[in-house]
């Protein structure tokens, strides 16, 4: 799996209620994240591997690793995809 790291890109960060909002300085572009996105989002600053934020989260939320894994693939896509988020 890749490595990810958030985006140096100016944007806003504020938790309301355990849900996230992202908002994108230059584009305005709006992200809400909650649960296991949240989760995703706060491992990040613990280490860009996603391998390791999966095993983590596989072992939290007891899914299957190929499950897991395909999640956190799709939201890492998802974060790059908004300017939020980078492959690196």
């Amino acid at each position: 799996m890749p490595q990810l790291k958030k985006s140096s890109e100016k944007f806003l960060a504020s938790e309301v209620d355990g849900e996230l909002i992202l908002v994108h300085g230059d584009t305005g572009a709006f992200f809400a994240v909650k649960d296991v996105g949240l989760d995703i989002w706060r491992k990040l600053d613990e280490t860009s591997d996603l391998a390791i934020i999966s095993e983590k989260l596989c072992r939290e939320y007891e899914v299957s690793k190929e499950q897991c894994h395909q999640s956190v693939q799709r939201f890492a896509q998802e974060l790059v995809d908004a300017g939020f988020a980078e492959f690196s």
